[in-house]
Parts: C-alpha cells; sequence; structure tokens
C-alpha cells in the first residue's frame, strides 16, 4: 500500500498488506507492528530525494514545497527507525517520479541514513524477491534461478555507488549491456 501517512498504513498493516511504500509519517509503534507481522517497508528514498530537491530549486508551488520538505525530513528518521527496529526493507523506487535510469541510486540514499551496503544490495535483490513471491526464481545467484546479473566496477560493498556504473548487464541469462573493455 503507498502511504505516506501513520493511519492509512497501520490500517493497511492490520488488514494484512504485503508492504508500505514510502512510510514518511510512520509511527515506531506501527513500524513494530510492521516487523511483528512480517511487513516489508518499501521506502522509496529516490522519490523522496528528488521531490525534496525539486522542491528546493523551486519547481512547485510554495505549500506543496513546504509539505515534500516536511515528508523527506520525517522521512529520514521514520527510516532509520525501521532499521532499528528491523522491519524489513526491500528496495523500491517509484520511478516515474525523477528521470529514467536513476534507480541505483536508492542504495546510496539508503546507506546514507545507516544501512550496511550488503543490506542495502540484499534489499534489492533477495529481500524484493521474497516481497513479490518470486524468491524461486530471482533475487539471488544459483543454481536453477533466472540470471539476471549486473556487474560494476569495484567492491560495492566499499563504495555502495559503483551501483550507478553497471559496466556488464545480463538479463534472462542473455547479456544486455557490456561496456567496451569488460
Amino acid at each position: 500500500a503507498h502511504c505516506h501517512g501513520d493511519a492509512a498504513a497501520r490500517i493497511a498493516v492490520e488488514a494484512g498488506v504485503d508492504s508500505i511504500e514510502h512510510g514518511s509519517f510512520l509511527t515506531e509503534d506501527t513500524l513494530k507492528l510492521m516487523k511483528a507481522k512480517g511487513v516489508y517497508l518499501v521506502p522509496t528514498r529516490m522519490a523522496v530525494y528528488w521531490v525534496s530537491k525539486q522542491a528546493d530549486a523551486g519547481a512547485y508551488p510554495q505549500k506543496i514545497a513546504d509539505k515534500a520538505r516536511a515528508a523527506a525530513a520525517a522521512h529520514g528518521t521514520m527510516f532509520k527507525a525501521a532499521l532499528r527496529i528491523g522491519v524489513p526493507i526491500a528496495l523500491g523506487t517509484d520511478a516515474g517520479v525523477y528521470p529514467h535510469g536513476m534507480n541505483a541510486m536508492e542504495f546510496g540514499l539508503m546507506t546514507d541514513l545507516g544501512m550496511s551496503p550488503a543490506a542495502a544490495l540484499l534489499a534489492g535483490t533477495r529481500e524484493s524477491a521474497k516481497l513479490l513471491g518470486i524468491e524461486a526464481q530471482v533475487g539471488t545467484l544459483e543454481a536453477g534461478k533466472v540470471a539476471d546479473v549486473v556487474a560494476v566496477p569495484g567492491n560495492v560493498l566499499g563504495d555502495i555507488h559503483a551501483t550507478e556504473h553497471p559496466v556488464c548487464v545480463m538479463h534472462l541469462g542473455h547479456i544486455v549491456l557490456q561496456k567496451a573493455g569488460t
């Protein structure tokens, strides 16, 4: 369920949804309920970041810009609380809110708020597959699973922003992008 507010998110969690997207104003009580019920948080950090930057650039009327900034500030606090509480997190971007090709920035935006690079990578792979119920087919590199692989320069555990510079992409076992020299 796409919810910024706590009341709507709590109703959705109590009704049995699998995930809450955004969650800017979630309280610790709702986050604890999400953990207890195994409900994923899909924070969409990139969407929040982009809208906030557009607000700062004057792209929105003042009233909307103020609301976007308030949501962004609350979102960061909520995300840190979700990490501390242990809410399951999957990566999602709400792509369409910002220009195409920037999805990998989500990893850095999550690690900027305290998530480890390894946990961010798992949020974008294994945990997202679990949330969607397709973990038997995708989400980890194992024999018999679909070969969707992204190769990047360097060690992403030391520099998560390397995910923003793919040098080779394999989809369904076929190379669909390979930069020269790789």
